[in-house]
């Protein structure tokens, strides 16, 4: 059983702040911090020089990430963010596909995920919500014969609902529709299986649950997608230019790499990208299963305690299958004015859809939740 009081004091934010805005983005802990700096300190004391080395530890590191999501190392690389990876999906999507076509999506998803195809006048249909949640019907109510593409987050970031992607994906393979996933909010906590799930293409930003701070997106697209959509733009990295390692010929035939690696368009920041290897071993250690069951007794205790109040809970709680770190919830018209007085007094959370969210992570505890709580009732009975 993992230590939690003892993983607490990896993260200094605990010591004066009672912090529930992971969904937002994570703290990092000692670890990864040290590593960071220890990345920096080589540029600092050494330049470039181990560059090679580093490269050699980003494509191990997609080479673990592969692993840990049923994937081939191929298929994963990092791009600057999430905006930056659907844009590519969305440009790439409309440069091949010359008769009408939509692509269906959920309202609450956030702008990053939907933005990129809007802006490409990609025709877009959104589902709306029930309850919070989204169920399979009705997301195949909203296809027709030109729709091409369903697009969803895994958690959704204003509800923290946690979308079926086993069930949803096989039903849109099983259709011939492209899995498009935004899956920020969830992973590296949650279960991905990009093979079972029957995914197409896939980006998280890692500042939320991936313990780094803002280091891009990690990008999966499947080797059939790449092949049926080819990249919209390139940068010098994207080029196999075999042994010579950099295509310096002008006017001279090229060749894309097959890879994800054709998406990496040139030089990235490898020492914060690198620090995530040091959070992934960290996440390891301290084992998934033991952080989601750490995660739902937290989240247990918040909703047990805002029923009591009588406090309007949005998220979707009575399915642990839909649950993830998220809880919002409305006191109506006091949710602007609850948010500034938690944070006068050093209780952090969101505004998010005119929702109150609380985000529980690892380093929280038991009394992180009842301080809340606390307010919360001077509020609601005052």
């Amino acid at each position: 059983m993992p230590n939690w009081n003892k993983i607490r004091e990896d993260f200094p934010i605990t010591k004066d702040t009672v912090y529930f805005q992971s969904a937002a983005m994570s703290p990092i802990p000692t670890p990864v911090f040290n590593s960071i700096v220890e990345n920096y300190r080589k540029i600092h004391q050494q330049g470039d020089i181990h560059w090679d080395e580093d490269l050699d530890k980003y494509r191990k590191l997609c080479g673990d990430i592969a692993s840990l999501i049923n994937t081939e190392q191929n298929n994963i690389c990092f791009v600057q963010n999430t905006s930056t990876a659907m844009s590519l999906l969305a440009l790439s999507i409309k440069n091949k596909i010359e008769t009408p076509y939509n692509v269906v999506s959920t309202e609450d998803e956030f702008p990053a995920s939907t933005i990129g195809f809007e802006h490409q006048g990609i025709s877009m249909r959104y589902v709306q919500p029930i309850g919070s949640r989204y169920s399979i019907d009705a997301i195949f109510e909203k296809t027709d014969d030109q729709t091409v593409a369903v697009l969803t987050s895994y958690i959704q970031y204003s509800t923290g609902f946690r979308q079926d992607l086993q069930a949803l994906g096989k039903a849109l393979h099983d259709k011939g529709l492209l899995f498009i996933v935004n899956a920020t909010q969830a992973f590296p906590l949650y279960p991905l299986d990009i093979e079972s799930m029957h995914i197409d293409a896939l980006t998280c930003s890692l500042h939320k649950w991936g313990l780094t701070g803002h280091i891009g997106s990690l990008f999966f697209t499947s080797l059939d997608f790449r092949k049926r959509f080819p990249v919209p733009w390139i940068g010098w990295l994207s080029v196999d230019a075999g042994e010579d390692v950099i295509h310096t010929a002008k006017n001279a035939p090229f060749r894309i790499h097959d890879s994800a690696r054709r998406y990496e368009f040139g030089t990235q920041n490898l020492q914060t990208i690198l620090a995530f290897q040091e959070a992934l071993d960290y996440l390891k250690t301290i084992g998934f299963e033991n952080i989601r069951k750490r995660i739902l007794d937290l989240t247990d205790h918040l909703i047990l305690g805002l029923k009591k109040l009588g406090v309007k809970i949005v998220s979707p709680t009575d399915k642990p299958e839909e649950r993830s770190p998220i809880v919002s919830f409305s006191l109506g018209d006091k949710n602007e004015d609850c948010v500034k007085k938690l944070s006068e007094e050093s209780i952090m959370v969101s505004l998010r859809a005119g929702y109150i969210r609380v985000a529980v992570n690892i380093f929280n505890n038991f009394e992180d939740t009842d301080k809340l709580l606390s307010i919360l009732r001077s509020m609601t009975f005052d």
